[in-house]
């Protein structure tokens, strides 16, 4: 017997009747399943051998299906930069509704490490994307703005912590920003190639701790 298509009611595993998913979903999935093969590929061969046709095969479409979505490779790679921060940032809206502040700061830290160890291989193409804005002109203007937002987050944090009595007043927020970020990326740049001698776990608690006596009063 076939298999029912996937818009059509089937039963879960619990065998409770699955909601039919609407139109919208089904449109959305697509793209979402292009740049989660998208990502697969660029961890394990790297940006210059990925295609839109090998995208669109992985993910189990036609090969001319990812033009259609994302128009040339430059555009899929930086769609994927974007892709795979939001995925970080819907998790951390989901978890943590925590106010603004060091608490928050701390928790965001800690995510960023938790995503990582949860997903390394979509790591590991986040880093090959963000090494390979240097190179192809096309990415530099998306990782640039991912780059700020992704500080600029930050600093609302520490701006906020300053003015809820939890962070130093003396704390510059925009350089302490940057300088967070830039150390979250390198440790886990290196961890996607050494992860057998990154306790990553232990580094998240020690990062944790150093930034905590670096800005708490």
């Amino acid at each position: 017997m076939n298999a029912a298509p996937s818009d059509q009611r089937g039963v879960s595993d619990k065998g409770e009747p699955q909601r039919r998913r609407t139109h919208a979903e089904r449109r959305e999935e697509a793209p979402r399943r292009i740049l989660e093969a998208a990502a697969r590929i660029v961890a394990e061969k790297g940006l210059d051998d990925i295609t839109l046709a090998d995208a669109g095969v992985a993910a189990g479409y036609s090969r001319g299906l990812p033009a259609h979505y994302f128009g040339s490779k430059d555009d899929l790679l930086a769609a994927l930069a974007v892709h795979i921060v939001e995925l970080y940032l819907a998790q951390l809206r989901t978890q943590d509704a925590q106010r603004p502040g060091l608490p928050h700061l701390v928790r965001a830290v800690r995510l960023y490490f938790e995503a990582a160890k949860a997903n390394p291989v979509t790591m590991r193409a986040f880093n090959m994307v963000l090494v390979g804005a240097l190179t192809k002109p096309a990415l530099a203007p998306v990782v640039a703005k991912l780059n700020k937002e992704s500080a600029t987050a930050l600093e609302a944090d520490i701006r906020a912590g300053i003015a809820n009595g939890e962070i130093r007043a003396d704390v510059d927020p925009r350089p302490q920003s940057i300088l967070i970020l830039a150390a979250l990326r390198g440790v886990l740049a290196q961890w996607v190639v050494d992860m057998k001698r990154i306790n990553l776990p232990s580094v998240s608690d020690e990062f944790v701790a150093s930034l905590t006596v670096r800005l708490a009063k």
